[in-house]
């Protein structure tokens, strides 16, 4: 709970870093609990984890063409639909 407290945009990310599926399950169930309009829930979560995965998402990130941030180097991506 407290990763979902604190606020800090990640610059680098370190690709021996692994998260196991249960703290992936947590963090989701965790993030599902934010509030929203009229209790809405509006949305959804996809986890992004396979190289293949990856590289069709990658067009879609808007990172700074020169940014030192990579999404094929991330463990893995969360989608918010």
């Amino acid at each position: 709970m407290e990763i979902m407290k604190g606020r800090r945009s990640i610059r680098n990310y370190d690709p021996s870093v692994k998260i196991s599926k249960e703290e992936m399950t947590e963090i989701l169930e965790e993030a599902t609990t934010a509030p929203s309009s009229v209790n809405a829930q509006p949305w959804r979560f996809m986890v992004i984890d396979s190289p293949e995965g990856k590289e069709k998402l990658a067009p879609l990130a808007k990172f700074k063409p020169n940014s030192s941030v990579n999404i094929s180097s991330c463990h893995c991506s969360f989608l918010q639909i």
